[in-house]
């Protein structure tokens, strides 16, 4: 069997994602494709021509129901193997793939049900049925739901079991599936978080996520032997077109139980692709720097010395300067005895891992460097397809995000802001000429609202984001991205926002790490009644400010942090203070805390 990628180095007949997978599977007949834990916890293999079998089953079911080309079928789930089968058999029929994160509220997945016109819609279970069902007759195109686990459905009506649609059925086994579809055709139309407003639908075309897969695939090397952890929802753009530069590589995608279980998903899956948003990274890293510090003295020394000494070889290493043979050698007594115990947490075959979605510390990127995980950081949207740019394992420069993908432009236009032009711009924004034409200028250039500069190396390094700018009322610009990123990596603080938009300076919203604080709280002896009146202790007030003068003291006078709220609650997907791919809902956070932000500035 040849190691070489499928997606690089081999002409496709086809252009569209269901046409170059069915040519992947007669190549790669036999090999998994798709592997998932099933409910005993076991994990089971689906092959290439076991995938194309149950997509075409689907796909007839689908015409059953009297979809056809360009209606939009929606799939509101989390991942897995459903999920990939019902995607690619809603587009084999040439239909438009609506995706919707199932931790929406009802109102918003009735919005995104109405905008898009959907006429089917796949619940992942019972309880997505139930939200479905909540808003239904709102939902004047909706004709039937399909549930993908019916665990739970007694009594309930009006819905089809996607376990049934997977088998073929004498009526439908004659029908032809296939309808003529161009690289043109709309593929998706992928609602936007939505940090603002309502969501709007973006328009990708098969062309546009083709080209992103195939461009992913050649640039990190993609084999037939790679096996891709997936642990993020599929709604998510990096994820999906993850798994179709996965799939077209002739290569694997296991499904595991999610965020909750990645630890010991890796150890059964042993993977060597992973993405990620850096939120996840951090959370996994704070857990092992936990864990190290709360153990033994001896451990603790060893870990944080293993760990210097290796900083400093990638130091030398990232200069281009020459290894000295001590230093070498320490290395290798580190890397032996404590590094690769780091590396076997993550099954010991991990090649890189993609970080997207948004900034990761620079720090933190280089520790994990030195024991051995190769970060590789990209930057892109959703209408982008996602990936603009991204670093390499042969060009890893730290602290930016990568050099363009092939046949894409980026240029820097007025006000730092990023432009792009390219195979991977979306078509537009579904039912919004106004929008669309507000961001694709005549010359095909996409407007991002983010702000970046090229280094010196031609590394993209992005600097913040326009509409996220926060102006003083001197007149000071401040990207509040670039502060809230130093403040997350004290040791005492779980998330934080910046505000202080049209005021004289600026003030954070601190979610403190809860079992750093009752710790602290403990040793020092300090008692409260709940963990709110605890956050109001003036011990643990200065214990947080003294975090937050040493993380902001080499930053201008106007971007040092004035005064803070802290918060005993944190930012969730479920009180709507975070978008599905976890980024800061700003408007609604200061709406929410907006008494208290105004006591802050009287305060002071």
């Amino acid at each position: 069997m040849s190691s070489q990628p499928a997606a690089a180095g081999v002409h496709f007949k086809s252009q569209t994602i269901p046409g170059m997978v069915r040519e992947v599977a007669e190549r790669f007949a036999d090999r998994p494709a798709v592997t998932h834990k099933d409910k005993s916890g076991r994990y089971r293999t689906i092959t290439y021509s076991e995938l194309v079998a149950l997509v075409d089953h689907v796909a007839r079911a689908l015409k059953l129901q009297g979809i056809k080309r360009g209606d939009k079928v929606a799939i509101c789930s989390y991942h897995g193997p459903d999920w990939v089968v019902a995607d690619l058999a809603i587009m084999t029929l040439g239909a438009i793939v609506v995706p919707i994160y199932h931790t929406l509220s009802a109102t918003l997945v009735a919005h995104i049900l109405r905008d898009s016109d959907s006429r089917l819609v796949f619940a992942e279970n019972a309880k997505v049925f139930d939200t479905i069902q909540s808003v239904r007759e709102t939902v004047p195109d909706l004709e039937q739901v399909a549930v993908f686990d019916d665990a739970g459905m007694e009594g309930r009506l009006r819905f089809l079991r996607f376990s049934s649609m997977k088998i073929e059925s004498p009526a439908s086994s004659c029908e032809r599936v296939t309808e003529v579809i161009s690289p043109e055709t709309t593929a998706t139309i992928i609602y936007t978080s939505g940090t603002t407003g309502d969501p709007k639908g973006v328009m990708l075309t098969h062309a546009n996520l083709v080209s992103n897969a195939l461009a992913g695939a050649e640039r990190f090397h993609l084999t037939p032997s790679d096996v891709h952890l997936s642990f993020l929802p599929l709604c998510h753009v990096l994820e999906r077109t993850g798994l179709y530069s996965a799939l077209f590589a002739g290569a694997a995608i296991a499904y595991g139980g999610g965020v909750a279980t990645v630890a010991e998903d890796m150890l059964a899956v042993r993977p060597t692709v992973l993405i990620v948003v850096p939120r996840i990274i951090e959370k996994i890293y704070e857990a092992v720097e936990r864990s190290v510090m709360e153990g033994p003295a001896l451990r603790r020394w060893m870990v944080l010395d293993a760990i210097r000494t290796l900083n400093r070889r990638v130091n030398l290493e990232y200069k281009g300067l020459k290894v000295p043979l001590f230093l070498r050698l320490r290395c290798s007594v580190h890397d032996r005895f404590v590094a690769s115990k780091f590396r076997a947490l993550a099954g010991g075959r991990l090649r890189f891992v993609i970080s997207g979605g948004a900034p990761l510390d620079r720090n933190m990127a280089k520790t994990l460097l030195a024991v051995g995980f190769k970060i590789l950081q990209g930057y892109g949207l959703t209408e982008t397809s996602p990936g603009v740019t991204t670093t390499s394992l042969e060009d890893n420069r730290l602290g930016t995000v990568g050099k363009p993908y092939p046949g894409v432009e980026v240029t820097i236009g007025p006000n730092d802001e990023i432009l792009v032009r390219g195979p991977n711009v979306m078509k537009g924004y579904y039912n919004r000429p106004e929008d669309t034409a507000a961001a694709i200028d005549p010359a095909g250039w996409f407007h991002t609202g983010d702000q970046g500069a090229f280094d010196q190396w031609g590394n993209l390094v992005i600097t913040g984001r326009i509409k996220e700018l926060i102006v003083t009322s001197y007149g000071k610009n401040i990207a509040p991205l670039r502060i809230e990123a130093d403040l997350a990596q004290c040791s005492l603080i779980d998330q934080v926002m910046v505000c202080g938009d049209r005021r004289k300076y600026i003030t954070a919203l601190v979610v403190p790490r809860r079992d750093a604080i009752t710790r602290y709280a403990q040793e020092a002896g300090i008692k409260s009644d709940t963990y709110a009146d605890l956050l109001k202790h003036a011990g643990i007030r200065k214990l947080v400010a003294d975090e937050i003068e040493k993380a902001t003291q080499n930053a201008a006078p106007y971007e040092r942090v004035k005064g803070f709220i802290l918060l005993a609650e944190g930012f969730t997907v479920e009180s709507d203070l975070m978008t599905p791919t976890l980024k800061l809902r700003r408007g609604k956070i200061e709406r929410k805390y907006a008494a208290e932000i105004a006591a802050l500035y009287s305060e002071a």
